[in-house]
């Protein structure tokens, strides 16, 4: 996994805990991951992005689905 490659975000959170328990589910399951934050540009909310490999997605996203729905996000 490397930053500038076929990471795609898998999983988006308003905070870094469920985006940190969403990261370690990954890695128990064996899915390279990282938690990158973006600090959101000109007054846009900050976000929390579980990044993985885009072969890697549609795995990635069952894995963390409880996660992702105990924690529901306002776009």
């Amino acid at each position: 996994m490397h930053l500038l490659g076929d990471d795609i975000s898998a999983a988006m959170f308003a905070e870094r805990e469920p985006a940190d328990e969403a990261w370690a589910l990954l890695n128990d399951a064996g899915i390279a991951s990282a938690v990158i934050t973006d600090p959101g540009a000109f007054g846009a909310p900050y976000r929390v992005h579980v990044m993985v490999d885009r072969k890697d997605l549609d795995r990635a996203q069952q894995v963390i689905a409880p996660v992702v729905a105990a924690n529901p996000i306002e776009l």
